[in-house]
C-alpha cells in the first residue's frame, strides 16, 4: 500500500464523471466532487485540481478507448508528478475497462501514486494482490456495461418490430416529438403538412426528370429552389444534395421504420408519400448509373489517360497525366515508377494523326451490333413486387413476435432480401445491356470522306476537323479499339532528321489491332 512518507500533506487531483447528463446541470458530477473533498479534508490532503468529464461515457467505441478530455490531463499530472494522489467517487467513475486501467497501473508503479475512492477504500496499485483486484473490478464494470447494452439493443428491436419511434433526430416531414423521461415509450411523430407536401412535390420532380431529362427536377434543382425559398433542413441549414438525397431515402417518409438507414418493416406513423413510390425513388437515387457533377468532372481529359502503356525497360504499366503546374505543359508519367516522362502535346497530335491516316487509308470493318437476348423485364419486376410484398407480409407477421422468434424473423427475412437484391441486380445489368446495345459504336458514323478531303489539304487541317467533330471521349473509344500506344523514353539530344522540339517517332510504338 503506498504511504506518505514525508510530513508535508499529500497533493490530491480530484476526477468526476458521469456519463449523461441529460439537463446540463452537472449535479452529478457536484455531488461527486464534494465527497471527493470531504475526504480530502479527512484525510488531511490538498487539493491541486479537479478534473471532470461531465456527460462523457468511459467506454470507447470498436475496441478504442473514450474521449475523455479531464481523464487524460488527469494521467498527464500523475506522469508529471504535479500531485500525489487521485480521488474519485468510485472506481468505475475513474475507468470502466481494462485498457484505461493499465495505463493508470503504469503511472502508479513508476511514480507510486495514491488512488482513493470514496465508496472503497485505497485503491493499491502497487502490488500484484491489488492489481488483480482493481482489474476484476474492470472486467465486472465492463460486464455491466455490455449487459446494459445488450437489454438496450433488444429494447430497440423490439420497438422496431412494434414500429414504435424510438427516438432520434426530427425526420423532415414530421413535426418534433417531446422527449420522453427514462424508460417511457416516445410519442408517435405526427405529420407535418407544410413540409410533407414539399416531400411529395420533390419525389414526383425526382421521378419525373428520370422518366424525361427534359421534366422534373435534379436534387440540384430543388435544393437551389427550397433555399431561394428560406426552407431549412431539420437542424436549421440549407439544403445540400447529400441532406435532401438523405430525406429522400428514408424509409420513415414512407410510414417505415428505419434501423441504419435500411427499411425493417411497417411504422406507427402515417407515411407521406406510399410505398411503392417511396421504393422507386429510392431506385432512382440509388441507381449507380446516375453520375454527380464531381463525378463528370473525374472524366480523362487526355488522350492517353491510361490508355498508352509505358515502354521503357518492359513495363508495360499505364501513364496518367501529371506535373502540368503553372507555366508546365501538361506530362504522361508511368504509374508504376518515375522512370518514364513524356509531354503529352505532342504525343497526342501524332497518335490521333496515325488514327485519322489509318481511317481514310485503311478503315477497319466493325460487325454491326446485334441487341443481346436479354431477360424479360415485365417478370423481372413482377418478381420482384411479389418478393417485396412477401418481405412485408413477413413483417406484419411478426409484429407482436417474442424474443425467442426473432431469429426467426431475421433468417427469413434476410433471405427474402437477398433474393430482391439479387433480381434487383438482374434488372440493373439487364438495362445496362440494353443500354450499351443502343449506343452507337465508336465508328459508327464517321465521315471518311471528309477527313480524307482534309487530310489530303493537311494533316493538321484532318486533326483539327477530327477533334471539332468527335469529342474526347469517343476518340478515346476509337484509340481503344484501333490500337495499342507505348510510350518510350526519349533518345539523348536530337535524333537525326528531327526539327528543335520535335517528336522523335522512334519514341512511339503503335501497335494496331487486327480488323475483323
Amino acid at each position: 500500500m503506498a504511504t506518505n512518507t514525508t510530513n508535508s500533506p499529500l497533493r490530491a487531483v480530484i476526477y468526476a464523471r458521469i456519463s449523461n447528463d441529460p439537463t446540463g446541470q452537472a449535479e452529478g458530477v457536484t455531488r461527486q466532487q464534494e465527497a471527493c473533498q470531504k475526504l480530502a479534508a479527512e484525510l488531511g490532503w490538498r487539493v491541486v485540481g479537479v478534473k471532470i468529464d461531465d456527460d462523457l461515457t468511459a467506454i470507447g467505441k470498436r475496441g478504442q478507448r473514450a474521449k475523455r478530455p479531464a481523464f487524460a490531463e488527469l494521467l498527464d499530472m500523475l506522469s508529471a508528478r504535479e500531485a500525489d494522489a487521485v480521488l474519485v467517487w468510485h472506481t468505475d467513475r475513474l475507468y470502466r475497462q481494462a485498457r484505461d486501467l493499465e495505463p493508470l497501473i503504469e503511472i502508479v508503479d513508476r511514480t507510486h501514486a495514491i488512488i482513493r475512492p470514496v465508496q472503497q477504500g485505497e485503491l493499491d496499485l502497487a502490488t500484484a494482490s491489488g492489481r488483480m483486484i482493481a482489474r476484476i473490478l474492470a472486467s465486472v464494470s465492463t460486464h455491466e456495461v455490455e449487459h446494459a447494452i445488450e437489454r438496450m439493443k433488444a429494447k430497440h428491436e423490439a420497438n422496431r418490430r412494434a414500429g414504435i419511434n424510438h427516438g432520434g433526430g426530427r425526420p423532415f416531414g414530421y413535426k418534433a416529438v417531446k422527449p420522453k423521461a427514462k424508460g417511457e415509450t416516445p410519442d408517435v411523430p405526427q405529420v407535418d403538412p407544410r413540409e410533407a407536401k414539399l416531400i411529395r412535390e420533390a419525389a414526383t420532380a425526382v421521378l419525373a426528370h428520370a422518366a424525361d431529362p427534359k421534366t422534373g427536377m435534379t436534387l440540384t434543382g430543388i435544393c437551389k429552389s427550397w433555399n431561394a425559398k428560406g426552407i431549412k433542413s431539420p437542424r436549421g441549414k440549407e439544403w445540400s444534395i447529400q441532406s435532401l438525397r438523405g430525406a429522400l431515402l428514408s424509409p420513415r417518409i414512407a410510414g417505415r421504420v428505419a434501423h441504419k438507414g435500411e427499411d425493417v418493416g411497417p411504422a406507427q406513423w402515417d407515411a407521406i408519400i406510399d410505398l411503392d413510390t417511396w421504393r422507386s425513388v429510392k431506385r432512382v437515387l440509388t441507381d449507380t448509373s446516375r453520375r454527380s457533377g464531381s463525378e463528370v468532372s473525374r472524366e480523362p481529359k487526355y488522350l492517353g489517360s491510361g490508355l498508352y502503356v509505358c515502354g521503357r525497360d518492359g513495363c508495360g504499366a499505364v501513364v496518367r497525366p501529371g506535373g502540368a503546374r503553372a507555366g508546365q505543359r501538361q506530362q504522361y508519367r508511368c504509374t508504376a515508377s518515375a522512370h518514364l516522362i513524356r509531354t503529352a502535346e505532342p504525343i497526342d497530335d501524332a497518335v490521333e494523326v496515325a488514327i485519322i491516316a489509318k481511317l481514310v487509308h485503311d478503315a477497319p470493318i466493325v460487325a454491326p451490333k446485334q441487341a443481346p437476348a436479354g431477360p424479360d423485364m415485365t417478370e423481372l419486376s413482377t418478381q420482384r413486387a411479389a418478393l417485396s410484398t412477401q418481405l412485408d407480409s413477413l413483417a406484419e407477421e411478426f409484429a407482436d413476435a417474442d424474443e425467442a422468434e426473432i431469429a426467426l424473423y431475421r433468417a427469413r427475412a434476410r433471405k427474402l432480401r437477398e433474393k430482391i437484391t439479387a433480381v434487383e441486380q438482374e434488372i440493373t445489368d439487364a438495362q445496362a445491356t440494353a443500354a450499351a446495345a443502343s449506343e452507337p459504336g465508336p465508328f459508327d458514323d464517321i465521315d471518311r470522306t471528309a477527313l480524307l478531303w482534309a487530310y489530303t489539304e493537311h494533316p493538321d487541317v484532318a486533326l483539327a476537323l477530327w477533334r471539332e467533330t468527335y469529342p474526347l471521349a469517343r476518340r478515346r473509344k476509337m484509340l481503344a479499339a484501333l490500337a495499342v500506344v507505348t510510350l518510350k523514353p526519349g533518345r539523348r539530344g536530337r535524333p537525326a532528321g528531327v526539327a528543335a522540339g520535335g517528336l522523335d517517332p522512334q519514341s512511339i510504338d503503335i501497335d494496331w489491332a487486327v480488323s475483323e
